[in-house]
């Protein structure tokens, strides 16, 4: 195993992060699992639903209860395209 920040090959164990190894390396000291999760977060196609569910006057709780997905991640979505959507004010 080496390192992913130095690949060096001297390192150690640091206890558990989760029910996973944590590791450790002595040169860097960086500390990192074996094999990381790799999929992380919803697909484009599921937020732009729940974009789309807004948007057609559905509540939140209401699209959370559809789609299986938490309010408050729906809610920080409906921000982030409202402020990617948000012109420059000159």
């Amino acid at each position: 195993m080496q390192c992913p920040r130095c690949q060096s090959t001297a390192i150690s164990k640091n206890g558990f992060r989760g029910s996973k190894q944590n590791h450790r390396c002595r040169d860097c000291g960086r500390q990192f699992i074996e094999t990381p999760q790799t999929h992380r977060g919803y697909s484009d196609d599921v937020r732009e639903l729940c974009l789309k569910m807004y948007l057609n006057g559905m509540g939140f709780r209401a699209i959370e209860r559809v789609t299986e997905i938490h309010h408050t991640t729906i809610i920080s979505w409906v921000k982030l395209s409202e402020a990617a959507l948000e012109e420059p004010k000159s």
